[in-house]
């Protein structure tokens, strides 16, 4: 009788040892081909900001207009020839405007949860969109997944303007901005504020006190303030019942919040409507651009000058956001469903592809703006009132 044939032992492959203690384990070197997570992380990250062209440049953004050294000249420029000549961040800059994009979830859902928030919601599960106060549920399909798409506002019919707040606080009359603020904010918003909060190490080296830095803030930043005003006089046109802004600071290093309250100055406003409004005109015209805010060229207007062609910038028209019915970036529905809903547009005004998609731009003080005056209340956390 023959014997039973036996199959070829099975070859092993050798894995490396476990390490047996910690310093061992923390030292390990990855072997040939593994990935190195943060790595594939940091690249992915910056190449697609890269790729992000999601943000519209066919309108003038109240972020730009705060700045205290806006070129009314670049704007001009950017809307005029489609062109973008979009600033290049690394890795790090993107990990901090998702910080702050993500402090933005988390105040929002707050005010959510207590029932003050309004503004523009939409479901998950449908894709529906509309406003509401602090819904519970989709009111068409039911689902209990819904994200909040803040607060859309528009004047660019008349000024070209239009973009989002980030929150309406019903009970309260204001509408609401969070910001995270950190020694990079106060660096860029008032470097004198840093430097008087530097102090020297022992070994010689400078550091900043943030403790003090940040106990030393009692308004919002002059661009915070111009910013804000700008939101609630869209959103008085509009016909929204707000009078205010509430500002929710929340610190970078250690996490304590602020809040001051700033209500609605027109005279604030009524230069960079007039700016606005002057490159509206001109570029309805077809006129030559308004001047630079150096007088004579800036960076910010120095690369249209350089290359007047655009052919080193993509070109970047107005874009459908994936908030709107774009049939590649939601499900279909049925036409007749979404005309007996009827129920989307919410407020009259609100701005198409206006989806935020990055942080605001930094913004640099170097004037004061208005007269905010300190309310009764004290403490860190105290309410202050601006006139």
């Amino acid at each position: 009788m023959a014997a039973p044939k036996r199959k070829a032992p099975r070859a092993v492959k050798r894995r490396a040892p476990i390490p047996t203690n910690l310093s061992d384990f923390l030292s390990e070197k990855r072997g040939a081909g593994e990935e190195n997570f943060l790595g594939t992380v940091r690249t992915h990250i910056v190449e697609k900001n890269k790729a992000d062209d999601s943000r519209r440049q066919d309108i003038i953004h109240p972020s730009e207009m705060a700045k205290s050294d806006w070129c009314p000249k670049a704007t001009f420029l950017r809307i005029s020839t489609g062109v973008h000549h979009k600033q290049s961040f690394g890795f790090q800059s993107l990990n901090i405007f998702d910080t702050g994009h993500e402090s933005h979830r988390k105040w929002q859902n707050r005010a959510w949860d207590i029932g003050w928030l309004e503004g523009m919601f939409k479901c998950l599960n449908c894709w529906d969109k509309w406003w509401d106060k602090s819904p519970k549920q989709c009111t068409y399909c039911k689902s209990r997944a819904l994200e909040y798409a803040e607060v859309p506002l528009s004047a660019e019919d008349t000024h070209l303007i239009a973009g989002h707040s980030d929150g309406m606080l019903t009970p309260a009359r204001s509408l609401l901005e969070i910001k995270t603020v950190g020694e990079g904010t106060v660096r860029y918003e008032e470097p004198e504020r840093l430097a008087k909060y530097k102090i020297k190490l022992p070994d010689g080296r400078d550091t900043v006190d943030l403790p003090a830095m940040w106990s030393s803030i009692k308004v919002p930043f002059p661009s915070h303030i111009r910013q804000g005003q700008i939101y609630l006089w869209m959103a008085q046109n509009r016909g929204l019942d707000v009078d205010r802004m509430t500002f929710v600071y929340e610190s970078k290093f250690n996490q304590d919040v602020k809040q001051f309250v700033v209500r609605f100055n027109p005279a604030i406003v009524a230069p960079l409507l007039a700016t606005a409004l002057d490159i509206k005109e001109r570029i309805a015209a077809k006129d030559a651009p308004p001047d630079c805010v150096n007088g004579d060229v800036c960076k910010q207007c120095k690369p249209y000058l350089e290359s007047s062609d655009g052919e080193d910038a993509p070109r970047r028209g107005r874009r459908q956001a994936l908030d709107e019915d774009d049939a590649e970036a939601r499900p279909a529905r049925a036409e007749d469903a979404t005309q007996a809903r009827g129920r989307h547009a919410g407020p009259a005004g609100e701005p198409h592809g206006a989806d935020r998609r990055q942080a605001d731009g930094a913004v640099r003080r170097v004037d004061q703006v208005g007269r905010v005056r300190r309310n009764t209340a004290s403490g860190s956390r105290g309410r202050r009132e601006g006139r």
